[in-house]
């Protein structure tokens, strides 16, 4: 497990260089203007360097090679989803000292870092919690297809039934963000209940696998 940990943060920061170069512009760009919309693309964006390193894995062969190696296939969907939690908390970390810095003098500035820290880890597992279950049966390139099948079908059906009653949706959910303490505990349930239905289906789907 350490090895395959070691191997997928040395090749996600390696091979998507371009991608970390993009961080540091995207915290000046919003540290600069003090928008928290520039901030919360940062967790997107980290958020795809573990699935981009499936396509280097799948084009390098490495996803064929790694049979050869004392390690479950359990333990190598494990690495990646750690991969996943470990590039959230980054993105999280990033969100958290931003935020610090932009409303520092803002009475309420723990709360908002906590809130949209908490966010973050959301937002840069929700891609790959949804991503990886698709990518493993079908591949990286397959994937891609599904996934904008699976996400253009739920922005057709959720639409339309957030406007049947838009009025209490947002009251509920005005008093969830209102209660820092309830959102974060909220989030994070939520956060734990997806990565634990994701990895579990990416386990048994990669466990059936042919080598």
């Amino acid at each position: 497990m350490k090895g395959l940990l070691i191997k997928e943060m040395i090749t996600n920061f390696k091979n998507n260089k371009f991608s970390l170069i993009i961080v540091p512009v995207f915290a000046i760009v919003g540290l600069i203007n003090k928008q928290s919309t520039f901030l919360m693309l940062i967790p997107m964006l980290l958020s795809m360097l573990p699935l981009g390193q499936m396509s280097y894995d799948e084009m390098s062969h490495w996803d064929k090679y790694i049979y050869c190696m004392p390690v479950s296939k359990k333990t190598i969907v494990s690495s990646r989803y750690i991969s996943v939690a470990i590039m959230s908390v980054i993105s999280a970390v990033i969100i958290a000292v931003m935020m610090l810095a932009v409303n520092f003098n803002s009475p309420a500035v723990f709360k908002e870092m906590l809130s949209m820290s908490v966010i973050a880890l959301l937002l840069g597992a929700l891609v790959p919690c949804v991503s990886l279950p698709i990518n493993y049966p079908f591949g990286t390139t397959k994937g891609r297809i599904v996934y904008l099948v699976i996400i253009g079908l739920i922005c057709g059906i959720l639409p339309p039934i957030i406007l049947s009653d838009s009025s209490k949706i947002t009251e509920k959910t005005a008093k969830l963000f209102s209660n820092t303490g309830l959102f974060c505990t909220a989030a994070i349930g939520v956060l734990a209940v997806m990565l634990l239905i994701s990895w579990f289906i990416s386990v048994k789907i990669y466990e059936a696998k042919e080598a």
